[in-house]
Order: structure tokens, then sequence, then C-alpha cells
């Protein structure tokens, strides 16, 4: 775990999908077979090193699945454990903190909530830091009667434990709209986002380094006042983890679904001098090839609209970390 005294911030991937959990195909899983067979062609496999440096040469695209889990990002900034959303990743995530501090009861995490479609709160049931006396959780949302809507989830009509049982000291914490929270020199920023209910995307300043988390929110037919706050909003960050979820075509037949894509993504991050955009809240019909395609897509974009080449393009996918 990080120490009070490092000034990095290391942002780790659970759940990447939006909608609803995926999981690989056999189809796909086949045709990533059949290209790294292709590139093992003629190579000499003498012994384990060989094999290992063999499999770490080989492109993300071969070597990662992208993921299934629904959202779920881990910050871990000044020894603090900062959660954007409860979907079902935040169950692996739990399972990983068990093996600290957490496990014995002496853990705790900050959790910010978008909002509470279930693809954002369904995992909050299997996280087991919940589940041990000591820990502390404590629960952040802007969006009223917060503590209901989860509980509601846990009524035994859906999930044979309520929140009250869970044990671990579980605390909800009211938001007020775009306020700015300090957590020991940690801020902590929410803005209200476009879509269907409301959802607010979060900025952590520390230390001079940014993180933004903007995921379901869709920016056609807004005023200019309105996109600008948005640039405001994600201005100079490290790293825009944002919400892609469609193509630029499929989003015009999904008008008002509340999401975005890569391209206006893109454009975002030039105009408000982002350093690292993640594409991030994946369809969960897109396959791993899919998603990929649309990564070269929006770098082919940046080339041909010579928006320079300082902006970095990444896919978010389950278990990479970034650290700034």
């Amino acid at each position: 775990m990080i120490k009070n005294s490092d000034t990095r911030l290391k942002v780790q991937f659970w759940g990447v999908r939006g909608s609803a959990p995926s999981s690989p195909d056999s189809h796909g899983l086949e045709r990533r077979l059949r290209s790294v067979l292709k590139i093992a062609h003629n190579r000499r496999f003498e012994d384990e090193k060989t094999i290992e440096d063999f499999i770490n040469d080989l492109p993300k695209k071969l070597k990662y699945f992208v993921g299934g889990n629904t959202a779920c990002v881990h910050v871990q900034v000044a020894g603090k454990h900062l959660i954007f959303d409860a979907g079902s990743g935040i169950r692996k995530l739990g399972e990983l903190l068990m093996r600290s501090q957490f496990g014995e009861g002496k853990g705790t995490a900050h959790i910010f909530i978008s909002h509470t479609h279930w693809d954002h709160i369904s995992g909050f049931p299997f996280f087991s830091p919940a589940y041990v006396s000591g820990n502390h959780v404590l629960i952040y949302g802007v969006h009223n009667g917060l503590e209901y809507r989860f509980g509601n989830q846990q009524e035994d009509e859906y999930y044979p434990i309520s929140l009250s049982a869970m044990g671990a000291n579980i605390e909800f914490v009211q938001l007020r709209k775009e306020e700015t929270i300090d957590l020991d020199g940690i801020k902590i920023t929410n803005k209200m986002l476009n879509h269907p209910g409301g959802s607010f995307g979060y900025r952590v300043d520390f230390n001079g380094k940014s993180i933004v988390y903007a995921t379901d929110s869709e920016y056609t037919n807004l005023t200019k006042t309105k996109i600008d706050s948005y640039l405001q909003f994600f201005k100079n960050a490290d790293i825009l983890i944002f919400d892609g979820q469609f193509t630029v075509d499929e989003l015009v037949e999904k008008e008002n679904w509340g999401h975005s894509t890569l391209i206006q993504g893109i454009n975002f991050a030039h105009e408000a001098n982002v350093r690292h955009l993640v594409l991030f809240h994946h369809d969960p019909s897109y396959s791993d090839e899919k998603l990929y395609e649309m990564i070269n897509e929006g770098r082919q974009y940046t080339k041909t609209n010579k928006l320079g080449t300082k902006l970095k393009i990444s896919l978010a996918i389950e278990g990479i970390e970034l650290t700034i």
C-alpha cells in the first residue's frame, strides 16, 4: 500500500464495462490464440524465461482481456483508498483489500457513487471489507436517499443479507452539488453530468496532480456555457476517465441514452489540455477486438485532424494500473 509520504496517485481498473457485465466469448478467444500461434511460428521455447519473454512482448490486445465487470475504479493516494462506483468489479477489489488492513478490521474505504443505476452499485453486497467489524466504509453521493437506494437492493426479496447486517461501520455522506471536499489535503470535486436520472463525475486533485472520473454522460445538444463548464472540469487533468460507450454511428441511434463517444472525449481532452484520455464504460456487446479498433480509429482521428502528439489515448482494461 502507498505510504502517507508518497505523493503519487495510483489508479487501478476493476470494472470497465457499462450497463451489464459481460464475459469473453469462445470465438474471440480462438481468434486470439490463432494470432499468438502465428507470432510463435518458428520460435524456440527452451525454458521458462523464453516463454515469459515471449508473453511479455505480446501486444496488450493479445495478452489481456479487456474485462467484463461493471464500473469500479480504485485510486490510492496519500495512504487513502478512493473507490469510484461499486459495480460488479468491486467484488475482486474487495478480495485484494482483504489481504491488507481491511482483513484485520482496520481499513477505511471512501466510495464515491456517480449514480445508482444497477451497473454502478450492484457489486456492493459482494464487497468483503463491508462485512468485517472495525472497517469504516464511507459512501459519498449527491443523490438524495443514497442509503435507502443501497439498502433497497439488499432487501430480502433480492439478497439474503441486509445492509444493516453487513458488519462494518457503513456511513453515507451527502454531498452538495458541485462542492469540493478535502480529505487531508486530497481535494475531490463533483460535477453534474448529462444522464437520465442524473450522474456525477469526480475530480481528484492532490499535490499538483489530477484525475477526472467522468462516466455516464452525453454531450450532444448542450449549450456552449454547459460545454465550457465541462471543459473547465477536465482542464489540465493528468488522467481523464471518459465514458465512450458508443461509436459515433451508434450514438446517432441511441441519442439521449446518456453516453458518449471516444471522438467526443478526444475533442474535449484536446481543448482541455488533458495528458491521458482513458476510454471507459465499454458497451457489453462490444468485443475486445472492436474496442481496440475504436482506440486505433481514435488515434488516427487525432493525426488526421492534427490535434498534436501530446495526448495519450488508452483503453480501460481490468487490472491495469496507471501511476502519476
